[in-house]
C-alpha cells in the first residue's frame, strides 16, 4: 500500500506500535522513523534531519533497509545487509569475519547506533548485530552539520529495534555450510495491565567455521530494552547491549597465485597462512544508555539521548607479507615471508545528544525548528607487538613452527573530545520545502606515546552548514538540490626538523582538520498507486587537507592532498502487489586525485572505488494453488573493475554474483503449524571464485565463496 504523502514535517514522537511488527501478522500504526516497516519500502527517515521526515521530502540521499529485507536477504553482517544499495561498498576485503569496511561513495562510513556515534580506534571497530535492529539507513554525503566530524561520504545508522505494546515472540534456528549453528530469539511486549512498562530481549548465539582453514566466526549478542511512559507525554526507554566475537583474521595473500598467475598454480582459497595456536580475535562490544522525551504541548518537544559504549579488542595474527624478493621481483613463489604481530586495542565513552523540536507558523511559512547540544569524548589505549617468524610454504603449509611472543612495540593513550551546537529549521511554502542547517563545532584530541613520554594535541573549531531546498510535483515527484560542508580533525603532527615522526605523536605544528563539501541534485518519486520510493541523483564531493606521505620527509605526513569524487545513483524498491518486491541500484563514481606531493598519484581514482555498481534483486510470494505459502527470490550483483592502490597500477577485475532465496510458510501446510517458516538463502550461488581487492602485490583477499544457510523460524 503507497505511503501517503504528509503535508507537513512531523517531530520525532515516542515510538508505540499497534498491531503486529515487523514480519508479523497484524496492521502496524503508521509508519515512524525509528520504528518497524512492514516490507522493504520504507517512507520515513530521522538519520538526515534528525526529526521524523518523509524520506521524499528530505533534500540529500537517503536509503533505508528495513528489517523485513534483512530477513529475507538473511544478512549475518552489515555488510551483507548493504549488497544493494547504490553508491556503498561493501566486503572490500573479501571473506573477513571481523570488520564490515564500508565505503559511501568512495569515502570510509562510521556506524552509528540510535543517532550516536560507536566509538571506532584502529582495531577496536565496533560490529553491530543486524538480527537487532529496525532499519540499518544510510545517509550520503557529509553529515558533519548534524553529527559533528565525519567523513564526506556519508554515515550508516543502526535502528535498533525497540519494545513494542503488543506482545510478540519469535524464535529461529539456522545451519549452514562450513558447520554453521546459530539460534536467535527475539521477545517483547508489556509488563504491567496499563501498558505503561514494554520491554523487549533478543538474542543470537552462533557456532560457525569459514571458507578459510582454522578461521571460525563465533558470536554471542544479547540486547534488553525497557520503555516506561508515564504519561501520554512523557517516554523513557533503557536499553542496553553485549556483543562478544570469537573469529580470526583475514588472510593477506600475495598478488602471485590470487590476482596474478604462479608457477606453482592457484592459491586455494580456503589457505591459512597464520598459526593456528597463535592467531586470535576476541572482541567484546558493550553499551547501556537511554532515550528520554517529553512533550510540553503539542508543538514543543525535547529529547536527551545518552550512551556509554566499550569496544574491547585482542588480536594476534601471522600476516603475510607477500613473496621474499630483490628490487620488487620474487626470489621465489612459495614461501611467504611472515611477521608475527599482536594488537590489543581498547576504546570507549560518552556520547549525548539533547534535542528541542518546536513546531510554528509564520504566515504562510510552516516550519519545524531543531536546536541542539551534543557531546562525546573517547578514550583509547592501543599497544602493538610484533616480531618477524618464519615462512610458510602456502602450496605445502607446515604449522608446526614455534611463534616466539612478540615484544612491545608500540603503546599509545589517546582522548578525543567534541561538543557541538546546531539549528536546524525545515520550512514549508505551499509545496516547497527549505531545509537550512547550521552547526559550530569544538574538537579536541591528545595523544601520548607511552615508550617515549611524548604527546601531541589540537584543538579545533569549525563551523559547518547545509542548504536544501525541494518542490513537490504532482504526482509523488520532488525534485531537490542541496550543498553542504563537512570537517574531519586529523590526528598527528607534521615534520620538525627531523625530531620526530606523527607515529611518535611529536614534531611540528598538528595538523589542520580535514574539510570539504558536497553539491547534490536529484529527483524522488514515491508512487501513489504502489508502495514504491524511488531516488536518483548526481552529486560532487571535494575533499581537501587530506594527508599523505611527505615525500621530502620520509615517515612522515603533510597535508597536501586533495580528491574529488563525481557520481550519479539511482536507487529503487517497490511492492509492485501484495505478492511481488523489487529492489534495484546503479551507481556511477569517478574518483580522482586532484593533489598530491606524489605526482605519480595525482589523477589517479581512489582504490576500492569502481566507476561501475549495481543490484537487482526480486521475490515473489504465491499465495494460493499448490505452490501456496512459497516465497522465491533471486538477486544479482555486480561490483566493477578498479584499482588496488593510489598508483593505479594494480588492476582489479569486476566481478558478478548471484544470490537466491526460497521461503514456505509452513502455515499452508498444517493450520497448526501458523507462524513458523523454513527458508533457503544461498549468497554466491554459482561459487564463484574471485579477488576482491588488494593493496599492493604482497597482500590480496579472496571474496566470499558460496554460503547456504537453512533456517526455521517460529513467531506468535
Amino acid at each position: 500500500m503507497a505511503a501517503a504523502q504528509e503535508a507537513t514535517v512531523i517531530e520525532l514522537d515516542t515510538v508505540l506500535v499497534e498491531g503486529g511488527g515487523s514480519g508479523a501478522a497484524g496492521s502496524v500504526s503508521p509508519e515512524r522513523a525509528n520504528g518497524p516497516v512492514e516490507g522493504v519500502v520504507a517512507s520515513r527517515s530521522a538519520t538526515g534531519t534528525k526529526t521524523d521526515t518523509p524520506i521524499v521530502e528530505t533534500p540529500q540521499s537517503i536509503s533505508v533497509v528495513t528489517a523485513d529485507q534483512i530477513e529475507i536477504l538473511n544478512a549475518q553482517n552489515p555488510s551483507e545487509a548493504l549488497r544493494y544499495n547504490a553508491g556503498v561498498q561493501v566486503e572490500r576485503f573479501g571473506a573477513d569475519p571481523r570488520y564490515d569496511w564500508i565505503k559511501i561513495r568512495g569515502f570510509d562510513a562510521p556506524a552509528y547506533l540510535d543517532g550516536l556515534l560507536l566509538p571506532n580506534s584502529t582495531y577496536a571497530t565496533p560490529r553491530y548485530e543486524p538480527y537487532g535492529i529496525e532499519r540499518l539507513e544510510v545517509l550520503k554525503g557529509p553529515a558533519s552539520v548534524l553529527y559533528g566530524q565525519s567523513p564526506p561520504g556519508g554515515l550508516i545508522n543502526f535502528v535498533s529495534k525497540k519494545p513494542l505494546n503488543e506482545t510478540q515472540r519469535e524464535v529461529e534456528f539456522q545451519v549452514g555450510n562450513h558447520n554453521r549453528f546459530q539460534g536467535a530469539f527475539d521477545f517483547t511486549g508489556p509488563i504491567d495491565d496499563e501498558g505503561t512498562v514494554l520491554y523487549r530481549l533478543i538474542g543470537l548465539g552462533r557456532l560457525s567455521d569459514t571458507e578459510v582453514d582454522f578461521v571460525n566466526d563465533d558470536r554471542a549478542f544479547i540486547a534488553p530494552s525497557f520503555t516506561w511512559t508515564p504519561t501520554a507525554e512523557t517516554s523513557l526507554t533503557l536499553s542496553a547491549f553485549y556483543i562478544k566475537d570469537d573469529a580470526k583474521s583475514l588472510q593477506f595473500l600475495p598478488s602471485q597465485g590470487t590476482r596474478f598467475p604462479n608457477p606453482n598454480g592457484q592459491i586455494p582459497r580456503e589457505r591459512f597462512i597464520g598459526d593456528p595456536d597463535f592467531d586470535d580475535f576476541e572482541r567484546e562490544q558493550w553499551g547501556i544508555g537511554y532515550e528520554f522525551e517529553h512533550r510540553f504541548t503539542e508543538s514543543l518537544l525535547v529529547r536527551q539521548n545518552l550512551r556509554y559504549t566499550d569496544v574491547d579488542v585482542s588480536l594476534p595474527v601471522v600476516r603475510g607479507f607477500g613473496f621474499p624478493s630483490v628490487g620488487g621481483v620474487p626470489t621465489n613463489f612459495r614461501n611467504v615471508t611472515r611477521r608475527a604481530v599482536n594488537f590489543d586495542d581498547e576504546i570507549g565513552g560518552l556520547t549525548v545528544d539533547n534535542q528541542l523540536v518546536y513546531d510554528f507558523t509564520t504566515g504562510a511559512f510552516e516550519h519545524t525548528l531543531l536546536a541542539g547540544l551534543d557531546y562525546r569524548q573517547f578514550d583509547s589505549d592501543f599497544k602493538t607487538h610484533l616480531v618477524p617468524t618464519s615462512p610458510l610454504d602456502v602450496f605445502d603449509p607446515d604449522y608446526s613452527a614455534v611463534i616466539l611472543p612478540p615484544p612491545l612495540t608500540g603503546n599509545i593513550d589517546q582522548s578525543v573530545e567534541q561538543t557541538g551546537i546546531y539549528v536546524q529549521d525545515q520550512i514549508r511554502y505551499d509545496r516547497l520545502v527549505l531545509l537550512l542547517s547550521g552547526r559550530q563545532d569544538w574538537a579536541s584530541n591528545d595523544t601520548r606515546n607511552r615508550i617515549t613520554d611524548v604527546e601531541a594535541s589540537a584543538d579545533d573549531a569549525e563551523f559547518t552548514y547545509r542548504v536544501g531546498a525541494l518542490y513537490e510535483l504532482d504526482p509523488g515527484i520532488s525534485p531537490y538540490l542541496s550543498y553542504s560542508t563537512l570537517f574531519q580533525p586529523t590526528v598527528g603532527v607534521g615534520f620538525s626538523g627531523g625530531l620526530s615522526s606523527v607515529v611518535t605523536g611529536a614534531g611540528g605544528a598538528a595538523f589542520e582538520p580535514t574539510t570539504g563539501d558536497q553539491i547534490e541534485a536529484g529527483v524522488k518519486y514515491e508512487p501513489t498507486f504502489i508502495d514504491g520510493l524511488f531516488t536518483a541523483s548526481v552529486f560532487q564531493i571535494v575533499q581537501e587537507n587530506v594527508l599523505v606521505a611527505d615525500t621530502a620527509n620520509p615517515g612522515f605526513q603533510t597535508q597536501a592532498g586533495a580528491v574529488e569524487v563525481r557520481g550519479f545513483e539511482i536507487e529503487g524498491k517497490v511492492s509492485l502487489t501484495d505478492n511481488l518486491d523489487l529492489i534495484a541500484s546503479y551507481s556511477y563514481l569517478d574518483s580522482e586525485i586532484t593533489e598530491n606531493t606524489n605526482p605519480l598519484f595525482v589523477g589517479s581514482d581512489l582504490p576500492v572505488t569502481p566507476n561501475h555498481q549495481a543490484a537487482a534483486f526480486a521475490s515473489y510470494t504465491f499465495d494460493s494453488g499448490a505452490l501456496g505459502g512459497l516465497t522465491l527470490g533471486a538477486g544479482v550483483r555486480y561490483f566493477g573493475e578498479h584499482w588496488g592502490n593510489l598508483a593505479n597500477d594494480l588492476p582489479i577485475s569486476s566481478y558478478t554474483l548471484v544470490d537466491a532465496v526460497a521461503n514456505y510458510d509452513l502455515g499452508y501446510l498444517d493450520a497448526r503449524l501458523e507462524g513458523a517458516d523454513i527458508a533457503v538463502n544461498a549468497s554466491n550461488l554459482f561459487d564463484k571464485d574471485y579477488v576482491s581487492t588488494c593493496n599492493d602485490l604482497a597482500t590480496c583477499y579472496y571474496g566470499n565463496g558460496r554460503q547456504v544457510f537453512g533456517t526455521l523460524r517460529y513467531k506468535w
